[in-house]
């Protein structure tokens, strides 16, 4: 069992804050800090990592929340971070927001 420094933790505090931030370049550079951490941690933290970002994905969340969420999902998928078995999950989430931006108009 490897602990996780707190200080990485608090970094991905506030990396899962920038996700939700309005401008674009700050949600894209917190989605590839996740993905360069997330990469480099045990398994089981990285898929809390998943947990807290399909969180994101909620009808009391902003655009920018969703926006930031796919990047940060997108990203762990393109490094290969998304575990076969939180697919059931984050398809149905991916999907979701395909429907929750049409719905928004943009």
């Amino acid at each position: 069992d490897i602990d996780v420094p707190e200080e990485i933790e608090e970094i991905l505090g506030l990396l899962l804050g920038g996700i939700k931030d309005k401008d674009t370049v700050v949600r894209w550079s917190a989605a590839k800090g996740i993905g360069r951490i997330t990469g480099r941690l045990p398994l089981e933290f990285a898929n809390e990592i998943v947990g807290s970002l399909l969180d994101l994905f909620s009808a009391y969340e902003n655009d920018e929340a969703w926006h930031g969420g796919c990047l940060a999902l997108a990203e762990l998928g393109r490094r290969g971070l998304l575990l076969p078995q939180r697919l059931s999950e984050v398809v149905p989430v991916v999907l979701k927001s395909l429907v929750y931006d049409e719905s928004r108009g943009s």
